[in-house]
């Protein structure tokens, strides 16, 4: 589990910090005991932050204990606060692929231009394969290695392959639109 930009956005300003630099999950991590006297390990912030891959879902302590630093009574005040509801984690306008459920499927317009991709498991991560294509360069069954989908930005894939034929892939115009559903 990784958290959205509004919770990171929260922690930013409460302590300072612009996470540009390793040493300052450390700091992080000693802010957080000195406001609500509750350890969260540097790598499991790391993790949080996205600095480390790892899928592994936060305990409610860990989660709580943000909350706490940020200036709530707990995870669940926060979240409703902050309108963090959703079956994949958050209601944000951004989508991190590798946090998503095999199958899931995401629907997403730029320009005049509209995708639906599938996600799927290819070498051992998640990509988007396109199910469906409209006035776009990628056909269908492409897969792309994509790393986020934000709203308000490009979509690009460090990525493509195509049959036999590997390349890479951006749009030209921002993501005006994105929807998510599961089957």
């Amino acid at each position: 589990m990784i958290l959205n930009n509004a919770i990171i956005e929260d922690i930013k300003e409460k302590s300072g910090l612009l996470f540009d630099k390793a040493g300052d999950f450390s700091i992080l991590s000693s802010l957080i005991f000195k406001e609500t006297g509750r350890n969260i390990g540097v790598t499991t912030l790391k993790r949080l932050f996205h600095y480390i891959q790892d899928d592994r879902k936060a305990s409610e302590y860990t989660l709580n204990t943000i909350a706490l630093y940020v200036g709530y009574k707990s995870w669940e005040e926060y979240s409703s606060a902050k309108n963090l509801v959703s079956d994949w984690g958050y209601n944000d306008e951004t989508l991190y692929i590798h946090a998503l459920e095999i199958n899931t499927k995401i629907f997403i317009q730029y320009l005049d231009r509209k995708i639906t991709f599938i996600v799927v498991n290819h070498e051992g991560e998640n990509y988007l394969k396109v199910v469906s294509s409209e006035n776009s360069s990628l056909k269908t069954d492409d897969l792309l290695l994509v790393y986020r989908i934000r709203k308000g930005e490009i979509l690009e894939a460090e990525k493509v392959i195509r049959g036999n034929n590997i390349g890479n892939y951006k749009t030209h115009g921002e993501i005006m639109n994105f929807e998510l559903t599961k089957d």
